[in-house]
């Protein structure tokens, strides 16, 4: 549970998605080893210096948008994408302290001859000083309250920003708990 299944799904998915020509048996697998080695070779081939500019040109862009970005080998995604890899600790200064917050979206932007990621991030409010956190007795749960409403500022970091992965759970109508997922 509040894991992202989707790389797994979509190594299943892959091998569906081939044309066995109605193939049964041995020429299933040969249609199917074949029909891989063939993109395979393309895929490498498109990545070689030999390769005519005009051909690489052809080659599938993406867009500013992306679903998601992998950091410190931690995938992040939007909010929209997958709730559950949203929620990060970030520093939006170097000067500040880490503060709590929600990925809303993950886009390229273009500096001189480079991309760079950026996301924009809605970090969470504090939470009511009239209202108890029960986490406050436990500092090696690493785990903290803080108000289910997040603020209307969005902060647009780069990935070097962020200190840690956090997860996180709404217990009630007006509270969440954040947990640092840090590996350190």
């Amino acid at each position: 549970m509040s894991w992202w299944c989707f790389p797994f799904e979509h190594l299943i998915g892959t091998p569906q998605k081939i044309n066995t020509n109605d193939h049964i048996g041995g020429m299933m697998e040969a249609t199917i080893i074949k029909a891989v080695t063939h993109s395979a070779n393309i895929c490498h081939w498109l990545h070689q210096p030999d390769c005519p500019e005009s051909v690489r040109q052809l080659k599938p862009m993406k867009g500013p948008r992306h679903a998601h970005a992998k950091w410190d080998s931690v995938n992040f995604s939007c909010y929209s994408m997958h709730a559950s890899n949203t929620t990060i600790i970030y520093r939006p200064s170097q000067t500040e302290r880490p503060i709590r917050g929600q990925i809303q979206d993950i886009i390229s932007i273009s500096t001189s001859n480079e991309f760079t990621v950026q996301l924009c991030v809605r970090h969470f409010e504090c939470l009511s000083k009239l209202l108890y956190d029960p986490f406050v007795h436990y500092p090696y749960l690493l785990a903290t309250t803080y108000s289910s409403e997040l603020q209307e500022k969005v902060d647009a970091i780069n990935l070097d920003d962020i200190v840690a992965h956090a997860a996180h759970f709404n217990y009630s109508l007006d509270r969440t708990v954040l947990v640092n997922l840090s590996r350190d």
